[in-house]
């Protein structure tokens, strides 16, 4: 049946009312699950009901709200004939009515419809369109019932769908509705996929549409359908899309293919000029009935399945990386305290399987190193055996060093540069580097893995483990003596990971500025990382701020266990945290806040006095114009940005963009922090430059070891068209804490229209402890 993630339903109108031969048949063709419509009263009847496990209605069906005026049976009905849509739209118009008789039956219909999907397990139910062109009342009336009737669905682990039309209006009143609906996460919306699309992507630019889907990612897109009517006819008669439209959902499948669900909706259209043809790459011996499969439906889903498996989409959907962190899409972590707490030892495992990060780190040394040895910066001898043979000291310090896997970047930098540098001096001699390491730790249970290497690793003969705050150094005799000792014996290179997802949110300043403090480091020492600045962007996610409204429930102290105090909406509200961004749309290039520089430079003093009483605070007023074309390529704020789409918008501006077909307004939920660090460049070489970043603009393709920072917005701010979005955001430190605050205004022509509070202020709800 193809990759497991992707998963395809089949709903035929004039079948869905009884399930049973339904969901056989679609099944036999490849199809995961079907729909169903729901009944609006006890006084009907269906045969499903007596016939269908309790299993099958928990995974295999959705219902469907379709007005109950048309509930009928229809099993006996020529499926060749093209339906008028019944997808619950009168009832809607009946929740609005005048007639409070109309109305209030239209209520209760409703209802019974939920709670017997509730009773029967169903997963989702699909409810009414919202389009462009509802009526505001139908959208209040609409937004008011699912409201009342939301968190009980939600108890009852019932996803609500709303069907949502393809367009910029039609999404702009979904994003109302949802806040009516208090941004519940079981709310999301499924997007129509039929002949109104086809048309609005006809008439606007493809960059416009591209950036419309963009924006449907962030809005909890749960589910997108296909109407039969879109598909066209190949040459032999075989259901295919529209170019434009076959681009958008490949585009949407490499985003969220691994949790949106699809949906074929309508009759057969399509068929064969020769029933004999066979599409290639399909084997269709298990097909009792023709290429057209036991519900006639079969072309389509495989069309869709063969859209999946496009190596364009499974190179990014499928790949290891992929399905390591499929756990933790959109899943919201509290950032490290790494100086109150101690990583456990599966967290250093997972993190040291970075195959970009630690190869950065390895020519980052080795940069270093070469450009110390050709500035004459480290002792030099003769070896005994041969004079033209230079024995070259290097001292490096690995800070934080975890499990190692820094000291065995560094160790293998050095391998690199005895084998292949041996005439680096420019002259006969051949060098050979004799390194002291020093790995500082402050997690004893770290530090028993790092004697255990040193005893056990020949590598790691040249190491010496030291466990020990950082800050801290005059207290281990060791160190204080490499301080109170001769500068020759300091430290030539001081190597840390101490970065968080948002640069310096792990306190590595903190961290670094002690360590220079110390007096270990020479002169002329340096640091790797060098500098990392911090940066911002806008995010739309209903999903993201759904889940920080959830952890309101979380215990305020995780060490109280489930039975915890709750920390409450404003706490949960005014935390940052860490997540893999999945059903998110940044709407703007990431900007830069704040940069930290290591080590700390004052003119005419020397390093240990330049660190002296440092200011660790920052701010910095960040503005976005969001009437930028061209969103669509920065994706969910995690990974490099998509060059073909940068390309495509800037091609279609060229042209010339109808604003009719532009965005009518964005929300915002919240900022995504992401940083971009340079590890070493090379005094000598400006071309040699070694760089880790999590920002998209400059994302490092392949690292995994960092996801972004989210800021959350206590309240999501409406941005409309022509609107720029300002955050303004500060960095506080006092002799215990670090925290962050931040606020957000949204301004059109220099003039504010909405402002948010100040998230945070003194560090109430959410620190970092030094």
């Amino acid at each position: 049946m193809g990759d497991e993630t992707f998963v395809g339903g089949l709903s035929i109108p004039q079948r869905s009312d009884d399930s049973l031969i339904l969901l056989q048949d679609a099944r036999k063709d490849g199809y995961d699950f079907i729909t169903t419509n729901l009944p609006h009263s006890s006084s009907l009847f269906r045969r499903d009901v007596t016939l269908i496990e309790s299993k099958w209605w928990s995974t295999s069906i959705v219902g469907n709200v379709a007005s109950p005026n048309s509930y009928k049976s229809e099993m006996d009905t020529d499926t060749s004939e093209k339906p008028a849509w019944n997808f619950g739209q009168d009832i809607i118009t009946a929740l609005a009515s005048n007639d409070a008789q109309a109305s209030s039956q239209a209520e209760q219909q409703l209802m019974y419809m939920l709670d017997w999907a509730a009773h029967m397990n169903i997963p989702a139910v699909i409810l009414p369109p919202i389009t462009a062109t509802m009526n505001k009342y139908e959208l209040d009336c609409y937004g008011r019932f699912v409201a009342n009737n939301g968190l009980k669905a939600s108890a009852n682990n019932l996803q609500l769908w709303v069907r949502v039309s393809f367009h910029p209006k039609a999404i702009e009143n979904f994003h109302k509705f949802h806040r009516m609906c208090d941004g519940a996460l079981n709310v999301g919306c499924m997007l129509m996929m039929d002949l109104e699309a086809v048309n609005y992507v006809t008439e606007a630019s493809l960059s416009q549409s591209m950036d419309l889907m963009h924006y449907f990612i962030g809005s909890n897109l749960r589910a997108i359908s296909f109407n039969t009517d879109v598909f066209l006819s190949n040459k032999k008669g075989f259901p295919t899309l529209p170019k434009s439209i076959q681009f958008l959902f490949v585009e949407m499948l490499k985003r969220l293919g691994r949790t949106c669900r699809v949906l074929v909706e309508g009759v057969p259209l399509h068929y064969l000029d020769n029933e004999t043809d066979v599409p290639q790459g399909h084997d269709f011996e298990e097909q009792e009935s023709s290429p057209l499969g036991h519900s006639g439906l079969l072309l389509y889903i495989q069309y869709l399945r063969h859209l999946r498996s496009k190596d364009e989409v499974k190179n990014v959907i499928d790949t290891e990386e992929a399905k390591m962190e499929t756990g933790y899409l959109d899943h919201l972590q509290s950032a490290l305290q790494p100086l109150g707490d101690n990583l456990e030892f599966s967290t250093y495992e997972v993190f040291e399987k970075d195959p970009v990060k630690y190869a950065r780190y390895q020519d980052a040394v080795e940069y270093a190193i070469r450009d110390k040895i050709q500035l004459g910066q480290l002792r030099t001898e003769p070896t005994s055996q041969d004079k033209n043979n230079i024995s070259i000291l290097v001292k490096i310090f690995v800070v934080g060093a975890g499990r190692g896997p820094l000291v065995n970047a560094s160790i293998r930098a050095i391998k690199t540069i005895n084998t292949k540098y041996t005439s680096i001096l420019g002259n006969n001699s051949k060098i050979q580097i004799d390194p002291r390491i020093v790995a500082v730790e402050k997690n004893p249970s770290a530090v028993l893995y790092l004697n255990s290497l040193k005893r056990f690793d020949p590598n790691w003969k040249v190491v010496d483990v030291v466990q020990c705050d950082m800050r801290e150094a005059m207290n281990d005799q060791f160190l204080s003596d490499i301080i109170l000792g001769d500068e020759a014996n300091k430290v030539d290179i001081v190597v840390s990971e101490l970065l968080g997802s948002f640069g310096d949110n792990e306190l590595s300043p903190e961290c670094l500025d002690g360590f220079q403090l110390s007096g270990l480091l020479k002169e002329n020492g340096v640091s790797i990382p060098q500098n990392y600045t911090s940066y911002l962007a806008p995010v739309t996610s209903m999903r993201l701020h759904a889940e920080s409204h959830a952890h309101a429930f979380f215990p305020s102290e995780p060490t109280q266990g489930p039975g915890g105090k709750p920390c409450g909406v404003l706490q949960a509200m005014e935390t940052p945290y860490v997540v893999r961004t999945h059903a998110a749309t940044q709407l703007h290039e990431e900007l830069p806040c704040w940069t930290f520089t290591h080590p700390l430079q004052k003119e005419g003093l020397p390093l240990q006095d330049a660190a002296q009483n440092v200011d660790n605070e920052r701010y910095a007023e960040v503005i976005f114009d969001l009437g930028k074309e061209g969103k669509a390529a920065f994706g969910s704020g995690y990974q490099k940005v998509n060059e073909r789409l940068t390309l495509l918008a800037k091609s279609d501006i060229g042209k010339g963009l109808n604003e009719r077909f532009s965005n009518e307004s964005y929300t915002i939920h919240g900022y995504l922090g992401s940083f971009h660090c340079l590890l070493y460049q090379s005094v000598i070489d400006q071309t040699l430059s070694s760089v880790i970043s999590i920002a998209p603009s400059t994302f490092s393709v392949g690292m995994f070891s960092w996801f972004p920072l989210y800021f959350p917005l206590r309240e999501p701010q409406i941005a409309p068209k022509g609107s720029s979005a300002k955050c303004i955001i500060y960095r506080k430190c006092d002799e215990s804490r670090v925290w962050y605050e931040w606020c957000s205004e949204i301004f059109v022509n220099n003039t504010t229209i909405n402002t948010s509070p100040l998230h945070n202020p003194n560090g109430r709800s959410c620190v970092v402890r030094l």
